[in-house]
């Protein structure tokens, strides 16, 4: 007897409240790494077009966003084992789909394209000259099915897009891969924009940019008025706004 009304006690609050079983988040952790101009930290001030974009979400969706900062590989780790909510500036990939949702649309679209020290663009004309060099990239990035899938070229994984950069200043390497929109601000602000140049080669494929969200987060339900607060916020050309704070 004592049992059922113990049950029926601890039903009260779900039958007359049901709106506790579909509680929201009112936080979410969402990690970030350095990759500026998206995501640029400066000790714990954190600015970039991707923060930007946090603000009006958290806005619009009345949310309290709190920003945990990890390596790059370990945040995809950690979207995996739902130990974080969510992560932006993300680009598709398969495997990565089996434990992320990506949101809809992509909020951001680069290219990429290979770099070369000044006077070598010629060294790159067409995919197959890949082979003759290393290339270094940044490990676990997706640049373009082609070239991630491709197991016979010679790849460097390196863990960030500045040591990158400084690598072919260097002349450690001659051939870096990278997003436009990235790797243009970065070389621009190292001071090495008349030192590198684009190879003559470019794969001409897009690098949309997502918000993407564990499948094991509680944030998950709550996709779809994600996707309608994207939407509405890259039609009314926020992001481009955004934008023009650190490309100009």
């Amino acid at each position: 007897m004592y049992g059922f009304k113990s049950l029926y006690l601890f039903l009260i609050p779900f039958i007359f409240f049901p709106q506790i079983l579909t509680a929201k988040p009112n936080e979410i952790i969402v990690a970030t790494d350095s990759w500026p101009p998206f995501r640029i930290h400066n000790n714990n001030n954190y600015t970039g077009i991707d923060f930007d974009l946090w603000k009006e979400v958290e806005k619009r969706l009345n949310l309290k966003i709190k920003f945990i900062r990890y390596p790059w590989s370990r945040i995809l780790r950690n979207l995996e084992h739902g130990d974080i909510d969510a992560m932006s500036g993300l680009a598709k990939r398969k495997n990565r789909e089996v434990y992320m949702h990506y949101t809809s649309p992509s909020y951001y679209t680069c290219s990429t394209v290979f770099y070369v020290q000044k006077g070598n663009k010629h060294l790159i004309k067409k995919y197959e000259d890949l082979y003759k060099y290393s290339i270094a990239y940044v490990n676990n990035s997706a640049y373009f099915k082609r070239f991630d899938e491709d197991t016979k070229l010679n790849k460097f994984p390196i863990t960030s897009e500045i040591q990158l950069i400084r690598m072919l200043e260097r002349g450690r390497v001659k051939v870096i891969i990278g997003t436009d929109c990235q790797a243009d601000y970065e070389i621009k602000k190292l001071g090495f924009k008349d030192k590198f140049e684009k190879a003559l080669f470019k794969p001409k494929n897009s690098v949309d940019l997502y918000i993407a969200i564990s499948k094991k987060s509680a944030f998950a339900k709550e996709l779809n008025q994600v996707n309608e607060v994207i939407k509405q916020i890259v039609e009314e050309g926020k992001i481009k706004e955004y934008s023009k704070k650190y490309f100009e």
